[in-house]
């Protein structure tokens, strides 16, 4: 059931792809969250996803993508001069491989953008990619092996997806790696932006624009947390001048005295001596 709304949603991201207002750039003034769509899929294709945004208080925009650029040069640089026009510590929700062309923004667009979502987005490529234009996109290219630890240099970044992909192959392809990934209930790729469960989770998961965005802190163990008792040791007896100076002022032992003998009783005269 859900592999056929995937495909049904598939081709409905494509014919809204086709569109002409797709290519046109968007101005982002006063916009704090910038949708960046997936591939093959056109701005209106997100219209579900923005409407669930703006009614939580965001200002959304959904960013324009050629159709084929020359190279992922040119792509990069449409994505980014869309992104310049909004104001500082915005927040980017990309879709599957629009999280790969966010990884190679250049410096100045990435240092507008303070948090970093990415939806069902192939960190390690996928297999759909091989024997096309966008091969640099397969399954452990050398693109993707060199480039896709470049999210950890936005401030945030928290990389979501589904519980099971069919449209990016194998499943394993979509995990980031290194246990950041947080799952959506309802499979599918595409669906990820359109059904309602997903939806809901990703507005639970976001708040409102007065919530505070929460960065995870360790704590620190009980045994750390508590300060231990510091003992102060007194070094100056371990100096050399300090502690023969001290050894020249004892005084030799001083000799045990000796037992008192007791008084012997003087042994009474003789016999003979009596008798005179």
């Amino acid at each position: 059931m859900f592999r056929f709304l995937e495909n049904l949603e598939r081709l409905w991201a494509k014919f809204l792809f086709l569109l002409p207002g797709h290519i046109e750039p968007e101005d982002c003034s006063g916009k704090d969250i910038l949708i960046v769509p997936g591939y093959e899929a056109g701005k209106g294709f997100y219209h579900r996803l923005k409407a669930n945004l703006d009614n939580l208080g965001f200002h959304v925009s959904v960013l324009s993508t050629l159709r084929n650029p020359k190279s992922i040069e040119e792509a990069v640089l449409h994505l980014s001069k869309q992104i310049l026009t909004a104001p500082n510590d915005i927040t980017l929700i990309a879709h599957n491989t629009g999280g790969l062309t966010c990884l190679v923004l250049p410096d100045e667009a990435r240092r507008k953008v303070k948090r970093l979502i990415t939806l069902g987005t192939p960190f390690h490529g996928s297999d759909r990619f091989l024997n096309t234009r966008y091969s640099f996109w397969g399954a452990n290219s050398d693109w993707v092996t060199k480039n896709y630890k470049n999210a950890l240099f936005f401030p945030l970044f928290q990389p979501l997806s589904a519980i099971e992909d069919f449209s990016f192959p194998p499943q394993e392809s979509t995990e980031f790696g290194q246990g950041r990934d947080l799952w959506f209930d309802i499979p599918g790729n595409y669906n990820l932006v359109r059904r309602e469960e997903n939806l809901r989770t990703l507005r639970e998961f976001l708040g409102t624009p007065k919530d505070p965005i929460e960065k995870p802190v360790a704590k620190a163990s009980p045994i750390h947390s508590t300060p231990k008792r510091v003992e102060v040791v007194d070094f100056s007896k371990y100096d050399p001048a300090v502690y023969n100076k001290k050894n020249t002022k004892k005084t030799a032992p001083t000799a045990k005295p000796k037992k008192k003998s007791k008084p012997v009783a003087k042994k009474k005269a003789s016999a003979k001596k009596k008798k005179r």
